[in-house]
């Protein structure tokens, strides 16, 4: 965990300004093409049940990562499975330290903790929210395209604003794209990690704890189960909706118009490039976000957290 604390902080220094670009032209793109659609009342009701229930989502997971902070820190040192337990376990079995240095030791050991837990769950709660508010914005974007494109006469004009705008979030994706594709690579990978382990814990030791120990390990898988089924849906619904809209658009470049126009814009349409996003480290693309990622994810934690359940079965039949 605290690696992953500093791989983000690592990641806000290089990208964050580059990120912060990328985001404020979202926002702009969002502001200019959803403000003027909200008018009519269908597509104001779509907009305002998806602003609700997501504000439910973020505010399940803001309330959550800030009692963490609370329980990690009683949670580590009843578990001893802290970094600073076992170095200074063994510099009390090497040098035999009085009692004075224990105490203080285990204080700065304290502390260390402290600031460890809160700054693991601010930027995990930064990262893990800036990523679903970026992907919500996004959806809204093209649902508010895709509801334009839906329409019985739809003229060169919108198509070809349409075309624009898609292109202009793509251009603003490409700013904020190292960041996202970093933070989304370590974030599936440290979420893999806490899941199987909170798994294993909560299906192998709910008798060997106190409850409070139990019930954040419990949490932990709750609340991940609610990012990944947040975040997964959304990223790889980017992909559908994208490619939804280039098939609407090539569809409506028929008709008795002007064929110059008509075959420009079917041009255009077909050298436009589907919407996506993917995770990866160091400018390399790794893999996309689409369907299958969220079915992979939940059978490597499934696979992960049984091998390890038999595996300790075993050892302990043994």
């Amino acid at each position: 965990m605290t690696y992953y604390v500093i791989v983000n902080h690592v990641m806000v220094i290089l990208y964050g300004k580059d990120a912060v670009n990328g985001w404020n032209e979202i926002l702009k793109i969002e502001g200019h093409l959803v403000s003027g659609m909200r008018k009519e009342s269908g597509v104001n009701n779509m907009f305002e049940k998806a602003h609700v229930s997501l504000a439910t989502c973020l505010t399940f997971i803001i309330k959550n990562f800030w009692l963490f902070r609370y329980v990690i820190i009683p949670s580590e040192l009843y578990m001893e499975f802290d970094a600073y337990y076992y170095p200074l376990r063994d510099m009390n079995c090497t040098y035999e330290l009085n009692q004075p240095a224990l105490i203080s030791l285990n204080v700065t050991r304290f502390i260390l903790l402290t600031i460890n837990a809160f700054e693991i769950c601010r930027i995990m709660s930064l990262i893990i929210l800036m990523f679903i508010s970026v992907l919500n914005l996004m959806e809204s974007i093209l649902s508010t395209l895709m509801h334009d494109s839906g329409r019985c006469l739809v003229s060169m004009a919108r198509i070809n604003g349409g075309t624009t705008t898609h292109l202009e979030l793509q251009l603003a994706m490409n700013a904020l794209a190292p960041f996202q594709e970093l933070g989304t690579f370590f974030l599936i990978l440290m979420g893999l990690v806490v899941f199987v382990v909170s798994n294993f814990v909560t299906v192998k030791l709910y008798d060997s704890m106190p409850f409070p120990v139990y019930s954040f390990f419990l949490s932990i898988s709750v609340v991940v189960t609610k990012i990944v089924n947040l975040t997964l849906p959304l990223a790889h619904g980017l992909l559908d909706v994208s490619t939804e809209l280039k098939r609407r658009w090539g569809a409506l470049m028929v008709g008795e118009g002007n064929k110059l126009e008509l075959k420009c814009g079917r041009r255009r349409i077909k050298g436009m490039k589907p919407f996506c996003l993917w995770a990866g480290f160091g400018g390399s693309k790794l893999f996309r976000l689409n369907k299958e990622t969220k079915v992979q994810y939940f059978e490597q934690v499934f696979s992960a957290t049984v091998t390890i359940l038999l595996s300790t079965s075993e050892g302990l039949a043994g």
